[in-house]
């Protein structure tokens, strides 16, 4: 790309001093995956993608970068997050050389012609994803067209979000190759892991009887839920509910408060048995938390009823076809909890009495049952387009492995 037109390019773009690669952090040893966004889903999406990944491969780096506003994203030694950048030579030939992605997902669009082709001149594969008319609108293309097409070509892969995207791709591109709609990618979240031989043994031990999960609850959310249990229980004698305390501290004052208002409980990690007159199953700590989501057909999730506890993300029951009730306080998560909602997958509660309405409504089987599919359903959109990339991914990880 080392062209009139890049060239002028280059001349009339901002300068500012380049980034020093000493004040980067180290880059881990191993493949490292080159991600840029520009808002909260296309980095979930993006963060989901790689784990995906690792699954598949094994351990690999995650590089997220942004334009303007950073993400909010998992704290994780695995994942880096950086601001593009700046769009210079300098800058973006030392981002590349201390980086050196294995490759790049580049979602919406917001393009950097210096950064691309440096990255190009690296031979670095990239794959412009769900591309979006508003972010591909730049004004650089109106007066250095042939800098728009020079561009794209720099990518292996080029996918439109919509028909929008699809058409300002063609005009940017001169209508020379066919460019497909994908869609946007898989915002989801891992589904945690359920060992079946214990949960075939809890069903059996539950024998048919109707069961509810508070999960990740906090020492001011206990009350409430303990309430809205007893309340339920007076309508469904064989309710159970499986309660999980969002940290140990919390499971201490927990049991206290379960043995002075006399339940029947069974407690998990003490390896109590399930009886039939348990009331409350007691889980202090979360690591099987994908049992308990199989197990109960909804749950309401902790850390929502009160303020300050931050939250606690919906997409992970949702990916195991749990229906939810949550609270108000939904921290960063609520671009997640909206889109359940829009669904018809989540409800919001704000007290004990609504909560006891809430339960006693999705007591019914078909309701559950409707909330849990349309979870699923949501969480599983975009699949296909993420298996796609991964594919690519793999191959372009494969080749880089045979030629060291």
């Amino acid at each position: 790309m080392g062209t009139l037109s890049l060239t002028a390019y280059k001349a009339l773009s901002r300068r500012s001093k380049a980034t020093n690669a000493a004040d980067y952090p180290e880059r881990p040893e191993g493949p490292l995956i080159w991600g840029v966004v520009h808002d909260q889903a296309t980095a979930r999406a993006l963060i989901y993608l790689v784990e995906r990944l690792r699954q598949l491969r094994g351990p690999c780096t995650l590089l997220v970068t942004y334009g303007e506003t950073p993400p909010r994203i998992p704290k994780r030694k695995d994942t880096i997050l950086q601001t593009l950048p700046d769009e210079t030579s300098d800058a973006a030939k030392q981002f590349l050389d201390h980086w050196a992605p294995s490759f790049c997902l580049w979602f919406g669009g917001d393009l950097r012609p210096i950064l691309i082709a440096e990255a190009k001149k690296h031979d670095l594969s990239m794959s412009l994803l769900s591309a979006q008319d508003t972010l591909l609108d730049q004004q650089t293309w109106r007066w250095l067209p042939s800098l728009a097409r020079e561009t794209l070509d720099a990518f292996h892969t080029i996918t439109a979000l919509d028909g929008d995207g699809r058409r300002q791709l063609s005009k940017m591109d001169a209508a020379r190759r066919t460019i497909p709609v994908q869609g946007p990618l898989q915002d989801a979240a891992l589904p945690p892991r359920v060992n079946e031989s214990v949960f075939d043994s809890v069903s059996e031990d539950l024998n048919g009887r109707s069961v509810w999960l508070a999960s990740n609850v906090q020492e001011d959310e206990l009350k409430d839920v303990l309430t809205a249990h007893r309340a339920s229980i007076k309508i469904t004698h064989r309710l159970a509910l499986v309660l999980v305390a969002a940290s140990f501290p919390i499971a201490v004052e927990a049991r206290s408060i379960l043995k002075s208002q006399g339940w029947r409980v069974c407690y998990w990690e003490d390896g109590d048995p399930i009886e039939e007159n348990t009331q409350v199953i007691f889980v202090e700590e979360p690591e099987e938390m994908g049992l308990w989501y199989r197990i109960a057909p909804f749950c309401f999730l902790g850390s929502t009823l009160k303020a300050g506890h931050g939250g606690c993300d919906p997409y992970v029951p949702a990916s195991l076809g749990s229906a939810i009730i949550h609270g108000p306080s939904v921290g960063p998560y609520a671009d997640n909890y909206a889109r359940l909602a829009s669904a018809g997958a989540a409800r919001a509660i704000k007290d004990a009495a609504s909560l006891s309405r809430a339960i006693a409504q999705l007591l019914a089987a078909d309701q559950t049952a409707s909330m849990a599919h349309a979870a699923w359903l949501t969480v599983s959109e975009g699949a296909e387009a993420t298996d796609s990339v991964i594919d690519e991914i793999q191959l372009r990880l494969d080749a880089l492995e045979s030629q060291s």
